[in-house]
């Protein structure tokens, strides 16, 4: 993989992290975990995986994010490659700025963009949610609240030529991450015709 920046989006729970870390086992890409940035104000704030956070914090993280992105657009070599995950909905303005400043990003270094949304079904999500290592993550773990989320909050809206989207309910993450990595390869390969 070369120069391509990949960007999980999902609800909590669907898989965007493990398939992210399947991605970079078998690539060169470096993760840029949305909980990277998050966790350093979650663990200051004792968020709890399950309790309401602060509308503040989001703004403390946004300005982690954007340091972050400036870091992969003015400091990283040219060819490196990166995957990022989030959740972002419909109707947020702060998770639309997230992507339009990834999609920014992107086009600074040249990159090939993929947008790639993930999707599973509630009994997936309810099976995954309340896991300790979401826990010790400090990410979401209330499954009743995370189903609520999913049915009140429609994941960004956005076209894009390079979408790929993908059911993980029975995909397992390698073979996701192997559709994810094939996708990016052609839609880089159509780019430099």
């Amino acid at each position: 993989m070369h120069n391509t920046i990949i960007y999980l989006i999902g609800h909590y729970g669907v898989g965007k992290l493990t398939i992210a870390n399947r991605i970079t086992a078998v690539t060169s890409a470096r993760l840029f975990d949305n909980h990277l940035a998050n966790n350093v104000i979650f663990s200051l704030i004792r968020e709890d995986g399950g309790s309401k956070i602060p509308d503040a914090a989001w703004d403390l993280i946004m300005t982690i994010r954007r340091q972050a992105l400036t870091a992969m657009a003015e400091i990283a070599a040219p060819q490196a490659s990166f995957v990022l995950t989030n959740a972002l909905m419909e109707g947020d303005p702060l998770d639309r700025l997230a992507y339009d400043e990834v999609v920014a990003t992107a086009e600074r270094r040249g990159s090939t963009f993929v947008p790639v949304f993930l999707s599973a079904s509630d009994a997936a999500h309810a099976e995954r949610i309340p896991s300790a290592d979401r826990e010790a993550r400090l990410k979401m773990t209330d499954a009743a609240g995370a189903e609520l989320v999913r049915h009140s909050r429609p994941l960004l809206a956005v076209e894009h030529a390079n979408r790929l989207d993908l059911d993980t309910t029975d995909l397992p993450a390698e073979e996701a991450a192997q559709r994810v990595i094939a996708h990016a390869a052609a839609r880089a390969l159509n780019r430099s015709i």
